[in-house]
């Protein structure tokens, strides 16, 4: 009698645990959802053709050296736009020549994206760079506050400190003062690319995220890519469309279990 009652019991607290679950929000979507047609299909197909035709010219453009701040301004716009996945080997290439190469007499903008840059593919760059934007007072440079892409530069960068680089705790606090206080005299795309940055620096971010959102300020830029404009919207969809399909196929696995 007493096993009986205990069972009893187990039950109860687990129907009692079980009860309060609520039902997916997604409902049965993904279950549901229906794989492309054949016209679909068609597009489908051509959609990653297009791809590898246009990754193909991105390789080749990775591969020319002969401008290395175009070379990593290609790098970082990759990135940003999430298929840097494409082309591992080749950026890893370029960023051993950029590595290699003399910076020591270049701007703002191009010190502070090469430490990013370098930072974020693992080479050992001291932050100690931007002392030369320093003045004798040790203050960064009053005239550092007409170079907004290059305080957007070194904003971003900074956040690729390591505990004990005190510079760029200074370069956080001097960016941000500034690009907060210019945030009502610029313009689009400049504008957005800074907004959100303060509201969450690029290191920071979800990548997936960042792609959806850069996509839309990139287009805007004029000196936009558009051959890498094209291949990041066409790979966006692919990625999506991929993600979808694994969802129906896991939903439908839940699904059979109860």
């Amino acid at each position: 009698m007493s096993s009986q009652c205990l069972v009893a019991s187990v039950v109860e607290e687990v129907a009692r645990k079980t009860s309060g679950y609520h039902p997916s929000v997604w409902g049965d979507y993904f279950i549901t959802h229906v794989s492309p047609s054949s016209e679909a299909q068609d597009n489908h197909e051509w959609m990653e053709e297009r791809s590898r035709e246009l990754r193909e010219q991105i390789k080749s453009m990775l591969q020319d050296y002969s401008d290395l701040l175009q070379t990593m301004q290609l790098i970082d716009a990759i990135q940003l736009l999430g298929v840097a996945y494409h082309f591992e080997k080749e950026i890893s290439d370029a960023l051993s020549k950029v590595y290699d190469a003399d910076f020591n007499t270049h701007g703002l903008y191009e010190a502070s994206l090469r430490f990013r840059l370098l930072r974020q593919h693992g080479y050992n760059i001291s932050p100690y760079v931007f002392n030369k934007f320093k003045d004798e007072e040790g203050s960064f440079m009053s005239d550092l506050k007409g170079d907004v892409e290059g305080l957007l530069s070194l904003y971003n960068a900074a956040y690729l400190g390591t505990h004990g680089e005190t510079i760029l705790d200074e370069v956080i606090s001097f960016t941000r003062s500034i690009l907060t206080s210019m945030l009502s005299d610029l313009e689009p795309p400049l504008l957005s690319k800074v907004s959100l940055s303060l509201e969450t620096p690029l290191f920071r971010r979800t990548k997936r995220l960042l792609t959806r959102n850069y996509i839309s300020i990139y287009q805007e830029d004029a000196t936009r890519n558009d051959v890498l404009l094209e291949l990041a919207k066409l790979d966006f969809n692919l990625v999506q469309s991929l993600h979808r399909e694994e969802l129906k196929s896991l939903s439908m696995l839940v699904f059979s279990l109860f």
